[in-house]
């Protein structure tokens, strides 16, 4: 079946549940996994009421959203050595994060994707549409949507 999974997360809530998940199945079949996370690159104009932020700001933003994606695909990866799974993580600075998914299901070469029917993206969410809908639309890879 399947050797190799990508299971990407946003870091909510919903995705946590869905990594388990994904990391359970993985064991089940014998399959490694492939951690990843999208992180969104930090807008390099900032503006608000006609200020632009720093050299500095920008750096403290993107070192934050570094972090964060770190802790995102360590999740995963403690998920994987607790249940005995081979592990790797990876990190793409992506705007699009259902191209980030797709391109790194890819490189990888994984022959399936496990995600969340939905991350918690708030108002993005709304207005851009589900990221899982945007992976099934415009991947070949088999997708798995955990719910």
């Amino acid at each position: 079946m399947f050797k190799h999974v990508l299971i990407p997360t946003d870091g909510s809530e919903t995705a946590l549940k869905a990594v388990r998940a994904g990391v359970a199945l993985a064991a089940e079949i014998g399959a490694r996994v492939t951690g990843y996370c999208a992180q969104e690159p930090v807008p390099t104009r900032i503006h608000g009421e006609g200020y632009v932020a720093d050299k500095q700001m920008v750096a403290q933003f993107e070192k934050r959203a570094a972090e964060y994606a770190e802790a995102c695909v360590g999740a995963v990866d403690a998920e994987a050595r607790a249940a005995g799974v081979p592990c790797k993580t990876l990190i793409t600075k992506s705007a699009v994060p259902y191209r980030g998914i797709i391109d790194a299901a890819e490189k990888k070469s994984c022959d399936a994707i496990f995600m969340a029917s939905h991350g918690e993206r708030g108002l993005m969410r709304i207005l851009l549409g589900s990221v899982t809908q945007e992976v099934l639309t415009h991947t070949k890879i088999p997708v798995l949507v955990f719910r």
